[in-house]
């Protein structure tokens, strides 16, 4: 009997890992985190609202958004690249629930005396989503949802392609995102006055950030805040 519960148990681990709650690396059955993951790269508050880092990192310079504030819990760097590029790139949607939940957390820390009428999340082209099989970014708007108590809308569509933009510069990056963004016409007139809280899993530059907020506000958006797992640190390669 107990070799057969031995090879259960191979079988078992074999076809259903148990994983990392952050990265999705295959641990231990009796672990949460892989050693990778058990040290994130925390942003220690107060945060700067213009750019996320924590004040003591900041060197912004406090850069006008379109967006009132921005908000993340980590730092992208570290084992967080590898969990946003594994969330986002091989099939692992299950990584939204901790992420989502991390990201949560941080909007109620910082935005708790803001009365949220709408969630949205940054969209993805159609094809792109149909071929990856969900979008992330929605997957931790839902989340953030089911915790704070605020109904998550699709208010956003992309409407043309801004190719790769990781490797680019703060600069092109505003230039390719430009345009690339519009309101559902289901919505474009539902937005007067409404405070709307923002979702996107990183924000880089915050050009993309900046052309959805900007596209929510044309529209009659009051305010828009937002969040997102990690942010990337300031540096003189994406100024």
């Amino acid at each position: 009997m107990s070799e057969f519960k031995s090879s259960l148990s191979k079988i078992s681990k074999a076809l259903f890992p148990n994983r990392c709650s952050i990265c999705g690396e295959v641990i231990e059955l009796d672990m949460q985190l892989c050693d990778n993951c058990t040290e994130l790269p925390v942003i220690e508050p107060p945060l700067c609202e213009f750019c996320g880092s924590s004040k003591e990192d900041c060197n912004c310079k406090k850069h006008k958004n379109e967006f009132k504030q921005i908000a993340a819990p980590y730092y992208y760097t570290d084992s967080l690249v590898m969990a946003i590029h594994r969330f986002k790139n091989s099939d692992m949607p299950f990584l939204a629930k901790r992420l989502g939940e991390d990201v949560a957390k941080c909007v109620i820390e910082n935005y708790d005396n803001i009365d949220f009428d709408m969630i949205t999340f940054v969209p993805l082209r159609h094809f792109r989503e149909r071929k990856r099989g969900y979008n992330q970014s929605k997957l931790l708007a839902n989340i953030v949802s089911d915790k704070i108590g605020v109904e998550v809308f699709n208010l956003l569509v992309k409407v043309r392609y801004t190719g790769v933009q990781h490797h680019k510069k703060a600069a092109q990056r505003a230039a390719d995102v430009f345009g690339s963004y519009d309101v559902a016409d289901e919505y474009k007139n539902q937005l007067d006055g409404k405070t709307i809280l923002l979702i996107d899993d990183v924000k880089t530059t915050g050009s993309t950030l900046n052309e959805c907020a900007k596209m929510l506000k044309i529209y009659g958006a009051n305010s828009v805040y937002c969040a997102a797992v990690a942010v990337t640190k300031k540096t003189d390669k994406n100024k």
